[in-house]
């Protein structure tokens, strides 16, 4: 993950319950958890949500049909990115997640906005790398973004790197 780039966790909004609580508030290691439980009882369109994210972003030329990947043009500062692991049979969502890169403010009013489009459209919610939850709408986004790594690290570098040693923020993890 690029220092630029916000990462948000997509899951179906009805499956946000105690299950959440467990997942992420108790998640002791540096690494995302698994969201996979989250997505046991979506029955949305699963191609339908594909075939928007390729609307969206352009596929990448790595992954298989389970894996699937998008990633828009880094050389372009548009290293906007997103994954959508499938379960074997292809019928199941695992894991939906996606990084907005965000030294390009089209970045956040095109790409972010397109994709919280979709995830309202199939009643997804978001979730930041601190656990915050977030209907899919900018204004309620906002407020991670600004406090995210990317965004210290865009406006200040030297400060960020300073501070680094520093930081106990839950965003480290990777």
């Amino acid at each position: 993950m690029a220092i630029w780039q916000y990462l948000l966790i997509v899951v179906p909004e009805d499956s946000i319950d105690t299950t959440y609580e467990c997942i992420f508030k108790n998640n002791k290691t540096k690494f995302l958890p698994e969201t996979d439980s989250f997505w046991e009882n979506f029955d949305g369109d699963i191609l339908s949500i594909i075939s928007e994210l390729d609307q969206i972003l352009p596929k990448a030329n790595w992954g298989n049909d389970i894996f699937l990947n998008w990633k828009g043009n880094a050389n372009n500062d548009e290293d906007n990115d997103a994954c959508i692991c499938l379960s074997d049979d292809k019928t199941k969502i695992k894991d939906f997640q996606f990084r907005i890169d965000l030294r390009k403010s089209s970045n956040i009013t095109h790409i972010l906005q397109s994709i919280l489009n979709l995830c309202e459209k199939n009643k997804l919610v978001l979730i930041d790398l601190k656990g915050e939850i977030f209907q899919p709408n900018l204004e309620d986004i906002f407020k991670s973004i600004k406090a995210s790594n990317a965004t210290k690290f865009l406006s200040d570098p030297i400060q960020f790197f300073e501070d680094l040693s520093k930081n106990d923020s839950d965003e480290t993890r990777t």
